[in-house]
C-alpha cells in the first residue's frame, strides 16, 4: 500500500466534501428564501454548472492562475497543489449537496416554523433545518467523497498524485494491467459502500415550490442569514458557471482561434458529436431492452468508478488477436461508453416506464397490442420526453469524456475531449478555450434541434439513426489486420516496415513521442516507459537504457549531434542529456527559468553543421534558443509568444536544412517557421485544416539534402511532404492502424539514405519509409539556397492566394520579410 497516496487521495477527497457540502448548505438556505421565479434559475445555473466538462472550469483556473496565468501577478496562488484540486473539485460538485438539501426541505411545514415564532437565525437551522436535511447531508457527503476519490481529469491536469492518476501512470509506464488493478481497491471498493448504503434510502429532488412559502422561510432565516448565504451563493455560482463562461466567451483570444481551431479539428469534432448521439442512443436502446432486469447496483458500477478501469477492463477483455478487428475499430468507443453511462439511461428509462398509467397499458393488452403496439401507442407518448432527457444527459456525458477513452482510442478516433485534455496536460493554452468553444456549441446543438423540431413524432429519430449508423459503422470501419511491411504509393518512398508493437517488453512501445538516427543508420526511440531503445536499420532490436529520473515526466525531443553522440531532452527536467550510442551520459546540462540561457519545458532540439543546438521551449516561455556545442554558451533567442511572423503559439519539432537553415513546427498555429542561419526569420507557410498544404498540430519537421520537408501532423495523423519552394508535394498516410497509417504521430527523422521514420504514438510503434532512390536523397539543395521569392505586393505568395488575414487568424500562408531572396 503507498500511503502517501493514500493519505493524498483521502485528504482531497475530505476537503472537497466538506468545501462542497458547506457550500451546498449555504446556498439551500439562500434559494429556499426565494420566490419561485428566480429559484428555477438559480437551480438551472447549479444544473449547469454540474453539467459542464471538468476540463473547463480547471481551464479557466489554469489561465487565471497558471504558471503564467493572469492573475498571478497579484494572486499567486498554487493551482498545481492539493488546494488547487480541492479548489476545483468544490466548485464542481457543490450542487449535488444543494439539490439533494433543497429536496429533503420540502418536508418542512408552515405549521413547524408558525409554533414557534422565535425560531429564528441560528436556532432554526440548528434545531429543525438540519435535522430535516440530516440524512440529504449524509448522502450527498458520502456521494461527494466517492465522485471525489474517483476523478480522474482534474487531479490529473492539475499534476496531483492520488489512486486515479497513479493507476493510470502504472498502466501507462509498465503496460501492466496486473499490478495497475492491485493499486485500484479503493477505488471499486468505495463504490460498492456507497451503493450498498443508499440501496434502501430514499432520494428527494427539489421542486420549485415547497409547502413553506419564501417570504415565510427569509422571515424566520433573518437577514443576516440570508444575505451571508446570498454572498456564498453568488460567489458559488459566479465561480463554477460565470466566471468560466466569461472567460471562455469574453476573450479574443477565444475568437482569434476559433476558426484555426475547428479548421484543424474539424475531425475531432465530427468524432465527437457522431460517437455521442450514437452511444447516447444505444444506451437508451439498451435500456428500453432491459428495464426490467435487476441491473441496478451493476448498472452503476462502471459510472462510479474512474473511466481508466473501464479501460483497463476492455483492453484485458479485447486486446487479442481474436478480437482485434473489435478491437481497433469505433466500436471498442461504442461498448466502452455504452457500458460507463448505462446507468443514466438505464435508470431514468426503468423509471418512466413503471410510471406509466396501467390502466391503459391493460386496456390496450385486452384489445390485442403488440408489444411493439404497446410501446409506440401506449407507452411512448408517456415516456418520450424522459427517453430524451436520457439521450441529452448521456450524450453530454459521452461529450465530456476523456478519461475512458485515453487507453483505448482506436487510430483515427481522437475526440476533441481528449484533445483538451492533452492540452491542459502541458498546461493551460489559447486554442484550449477554442476547443471548449466548439464542445459547448456541439453539446447545444441537440437541445436547439429539439426545441425547434418540437414534434414527437421525430423523437425516436436520434434512436434509430444512432442505432443503424452503428451498425453500419461496426459492419465496415474494422481495419484489416496489419502485416509487418507493406507497399505505399508515393513519389518518395516505396514500402514501409513495422518497428515493435504495443508493449513494455524489449522491441516494444508505450507511445513513442520522438526518434533519431546515429551515423550508421540505427534508430532511437524513447517512450512513456522512458526508455531510449536502439534498433538496427533493419529494426532489429540491439539495446535500451533507461533514464534515471522520470516521476516528474518522461523524456521527448532527440536528435544527433556534431560528434555523433544521441542527445534526449528531458522536458520535466529542464535538462539536455548527451548519451554515447551504447547510452553512456558524456555531457548534461539545463537549469530551469526563463532567463536566457534557461530552459522552461523544452520539447524539442536540433544540431546544425556548425555544432550549435536549438531548444524549442513551450509554456512559461514561447521561444527557441540555440547554444554552442553542448550547451557550453548561449547564443541567441529566437522567436517569443504571438501570432506574428517569428512569434510561436507552442512550437513544437525543430528541423535544419543543408544552408542551417531552422525550421519550427509552430503547431497551435498550424504552420511551420522558417528561420536564416543567424536567427532572422525568413518565411512561414501551413494554414489550419486537412487539405492539401494545411496542417492540423504539427509536432515535427525534417528536411532532407533536397530541401523536401516532413512534416509530422498530430491532428491529421498524416506526413505531408513540402518541396523547397514551401509547396506540398505529396500526403503520406492518414488515420488508421495498417502499415503506412497513423493514430497521431509525434516525431519523425531522417536517416542517410532518405529512409523516414515515424514515431506512431498511439499505434504503439514506429514505421520505416523506404527511400526509392537513396542516392538521389543525399544530393545538393537544387534551388542554391532560394527556398522562394515573396513579393509583398503580389497577389499570389509562394502557390498561396494571399489574404488579408490578421496574423494568427485563419491563413498561414507562405511569408518572408522584406529580404526578398533568401541566403
Amino acid at each position: 500500500m503507498n500511503w502517501t497516496l493514500l493519505k493524498n487521495s483521502l485528504l482531497v477527497s475530505a476537503l472537497t466534501t466538506l468545501l462542497a457540502v458547506a457550500s451546498g448548505f449555504f446556498i439551500a438556505l439562500f434559494l429556499a428564501g426565494l420566490g419561485w421565479r428566480w429559484r428555477r434559475w438559480w437551480i438551472g445555473g447549479a444544473v449547469m454548472g454540474l453539467a459542464l466538462p471538468p476540463f473547463l472550469i480547471t481551464g479557466c483556473c489554469l489561465h487565471l492562475l497558471g504558471l503564467t496565468g493572469v492573475w498571478r501577478a497579484w494572486l499567486p496562488l498554487d493551482i498545481y497543489s492539493l488546494g488547487g484540486t480541492v479548489w476545483v473539485l468544490s466548485l464542481m460538485l457543490w450542487p449535488i449537496s444543494l439539490l439533494l438539501i433543497l429536496g429533503a426541505w420540502q418536508r418542512l411545514e408552515p405549521g413547524q416554523l408558525e409554533c414557534e415564532p422565535k425560531l429564528t437565525g441560528w436556532p432554526l437551522i440548528h434545531r429543525l433545518l438540519v435535522p430535516l436535511a440530516r440524512n440529504a447531508l449524509a448522502q450527498s457527503a458520502v456521494l461527494t467523497f466517492v465522485l471525489t476519490l474517483n476523478n480522474f481529469a482534474v487531479p490529473a491536469i492539475l499534476q496531483v498524485k492520488v489512486f486515479p492518476v497513479e493507476v493510470w501512470v502504472e498502466f501507462n509506464n509498465n503496460l501492466k494491467i496486473g499490478s495497475a488493478l492491485a493499486m485500484s481497491w479503493p477505488l471499486v471498493l468505495a463504490p460498492l459502500l456507497l451503493l450498498f448504503w443508499l440501496r434502501r434510502r430514499e432520494v428527494s429532488w427539489p421542486r420549485l415550490e415547497g409547502a413553506v412559502s419564501a417570504g415565510v422561510f427569509r422571515r424566520q432565516l433573518g437577514a443576516g442569514w440570508f444575505w451571508v448565504a446570498g454572498f456564498i451563493a453568488v460567489g458559488a455560482t459566479f465561480l463554477s458557471v460565470g466566471l468560466p463562461l466569461t472567460d471562455l466567451c469574453a476573450s479574443g483570444r477565444t475568437w482569434l482561434e476559433f476558426f484555426p481551431a475547428f479548421k484543424a479539428g474539424q475531425g475531432a469534432a465530427i468524432n465527437s458529436a457522431i460517437f455521442s448521439m450514437m452511444s447516447a442512443a444505444l444506451v437508451v436502446g439498451v435500456a428500453l431492452a432491459t428495464w426490467r432486469w435487476p441491473l441496478g447496483v451493476i448498472v452503476w458500477l462502471p459510472f462510479l468508478v474512474p473511466g481508466v478501469l473501464v479501460g483497463f477492463v476492455l483492453i484485458f477483455v479485447f486486446n487479442s488477436r481474436v478480437l482485434s478487428l473489435f478491437y481497433e475499430s469505433v466500436g471498442i468507443v461504442f461498448l466502452a461508453w455504452t457500458l460507463r453511462y448505462l446507468a443514466v439511461g438505464w435508470n431514468t428509462t426503468a423509471h418512466a416506464l413503471r410510471s406509466v398509467d396501467r390502466d391503459l397499458s391493460d386496456s390496450a393488452r385486452l384489445e390485442g397490442a403488440s408489444r411493439w403496439q404497446l410501446l409506440r401507442h401506449v407507452h411512448w407518448p408517456q415516456i418520450a420526453p424522459q427517453l430524451a432527457a436520457a439521450w441529452y444527459l448521456t450524450y453530454l456525458f459521452c461529450l465530456w469524456d476523456a478519461e475512458t477513452l485515453i487507453l483505448i482510442m482506436p487510430p483515427g478516433a481522437e475526440t476533441l475531449s481528449v484533445r483538451v485534455f492533452n492540452f491542459l496536460h502541458y498546461g493551460h493554452n489559447p486554442q484550449v478555450n477554442a476547443l471548449c468553444l466548439i464542445l459547448l456549441l456541439i453539446a447545444v446543438a441537440p437541445l436547439a434541434l429539439f426545441l425547434a423540431v418540437n414534434a414527437r413524432r421525430k423523437q425516436m429519430i436520434p434512436l434509430l439513426s444512432g442505432a443503424l449508423a452503428l451498425i453500419g459503422l461496426l459492419a465496415g470501419c474494422s481495419p484489416a489486420t496489419p502485416s509487418n511491411q507493406a507497399p505505399v504509393e508515393s513519389k518518395f518512398f516505396s514500402r514501409v516496415k513495422v518497428i515493435g508493437a504495443r508493449g513494455a517488453g524489449p522491441g516494444e512501445f508505450n507511445k513513442p513521442r520522438s526518434v533519431a538516427v546515429d551515423a550508421q543508420d540505427n534508430l532511437y526511440a524513447v517512450d512513456m516507459t522512458g526508455r531510449v531503445q536502439k534498433f538496427s536499420p533493419d529494426g532489429t532490436f540491439l539495446s535500451f537504457w533507461q533514464m534515471p529520473q522520470t516521476d516528474k515526466g518522461k523524456p521527448k525531443g532527440m536528435c544527433r549531434d556534431e560528434k555523433g553522440n544521441v542527445v534526449v531532452l528531458e522536458p520535466h527536467y529542464s535538462r539536455v542529456n548527451h548519451f554515447t550510442p551504447d547510452g553512456r551520459l558524456v555531457a548534461q546540462w539545463g537549469a530551469h527559468g526563463t532567463n536566457a540561457g534557461n530552459l522552461a519545458f523544452p520539447r524539442s532540439v536540433i544540431v546544425n553543421s556548425r555544432g550549435d543546438i536549438f531548444v524549442s521551449e513551450y509554456g512559461l516561455a514561447e521561444r527557441v534558443q540555440q547554444f554552442t556545442s553542448e550547451g557550453s554558451n548561449w547564443v541567441r533567442v529566437l522567436g517569443r509568444g504571438g501570432d506574428g511572423d517569428g512569434e510561436f503559439n507552442r512550437a513544437e519539432g525543430l528541423g535544419v536544412d543543408a544552408r542551417d537553415r531552422l525550421y519550427v513546427a509552430d503547431s497551435c498555429h498550424h504552420r511551420v517557421q522558417i528561420f536564416s542561419a543567424d536567427g532572422k526569420f525568413l518565411a512561414a507557410y501551413g494554414k489550419p485544416g486537412s487539405g492539401r498544404g494545411e496542417m492540423s498540430y504539427p509536432y515535427d519537421v525534417k528536411v532532407d539534402g533536397q530541401g523536401f520537408q516532413f512534416v509530422c501532423e498530430f491532428g491529421n495523423s498524416r506526413i505531408q511532404i513540402f518541396d523547397a519552394h514551401g509547396q506540398p508535394v505529396e500526403i503520406l498516410g492518414g488515420p488508421g492502424a495498417a502499415p503506412g497509417q497513423f493514430s497521431n504521430p509525434w516525431g519523425v527523422a531522417l536517416d542517410s539514405k532518405g529512409n523516414l521514420y515515424v514515431a506512431d504514438a498511439l499505434n504503439h510503434r514506429v514505421q520505416k519509409f523506404i527511400r526509392r532512390d537513396p542516392i538521389r536523397a543525399q544530393s545538393e539543395p537544387a534551388v542554391s539556397g532560394q527556398l522562394f521569392v515573396v513579393s509583398r505586393q503580389s497577389s499570389v505568395v509562394g502557390g498561396y492566394p494571399k489574404t488579408n488575414c490578421r496574423p494568427g487568424v485563419a491563413d498561414h500562408g507562405p511569408r518572408t520579410t522584406d529580404h526578398g531572396l533568401f541566403k
